[in-house]
C-alpha cells in the first residue's frame, strides 16, 4: 500500500496547491493509496470530499507544530500497516528534501513516481510563518535550523 504524506507549507494558498497535488496523485495511483495530511492541507482535501486516513491536528497547547512532530504522529499511524511506500506531497524547495531524508532515515521507502505531479507550490507573502514567505527567507530559516536557533525565531 502507498501512503500520500502531505505536509502543509505556511498558512495560505500553498496548502490549497498541496491539496490539489495530493488529489491528483491519489486519482492517478492504480494501487490502494491513502492520505495522511497535516491539518491545513487536510481541510482543503475535505472540501473536495477526498477521504483521509489520518489528519495531524494542531497542538491543543497552541505550540508550533513542526514537520518532525507531523512525521512522528504519521509514523504511529503507519505502524498499523506492513509494507508502506510513502509519496511525499510538500513544498519541493528544501521542505520536500528535508522530509524525504527524515522518512528514509526511519527506514521507509519513498516513491518518486509522482514528483512532477506536485508542481509549483510557491511561497505566500502573507503567511503567518515568515520563513514560508519567500525562498531567501526559507534559506535563512534552514541556516538557523542547522545552528539549532530556529525555535527562537518562530
Amino acid at each position: 500500500m502507498k501512503v500520500v504524506f502531505a505536509c502543509s507549507f505556511g498558512s495560505g494558498r500553498a496548502n490549497f496547491r498541496l491539496a490539489e497535488a495530493a488529489e491528483r496523485i491519489v486519482t492517478k495511483e492504480e494501487t490502494k493509496c491513502v492520505i495522511i495530511a497535516q491539518w491545513e492541507v487536510a481541510r482543503e482535501l475535505e472540501k473536495q470530499n477526498i477521504p483521509i486516513l489520518h489528519v495531524v491536528e494542531p497542538n491543543t497547547s497552541g505550540a508550533y507544530l513542526d514537520t518532525i512532530d507531523v512525521w512522528n504522529e504519521a509514523k504511529i499511524c503507519l505502524a498499523l500497516y506492513d509494507a508502506v511506500e510513502i509519496i511525499i506531497v510538500a513544498q519541493p524547495f528544501i521542505h520536500g528534501i528535508y522530509i524525504e531524508r527524515m522518512i528514509e532515515k526511519d527506514g521507509y521507502q519513498v516513491c518518486h513516481k509522482y514528483d512532477r505531479e506536485i508542481g509549483r507550490i510557491g511561497f505566500d507573502s502573507e503567511s503567518q510563518q515568515w520563513w514560508t514567505r519567500g525562498p531567501l527567507r526559507m534559506i535563512l530559516y534552514v541556516l538557523l535550523s542547522v545552528c539549532g536557533l530556529e525555535k527562537y525565531f518562530r
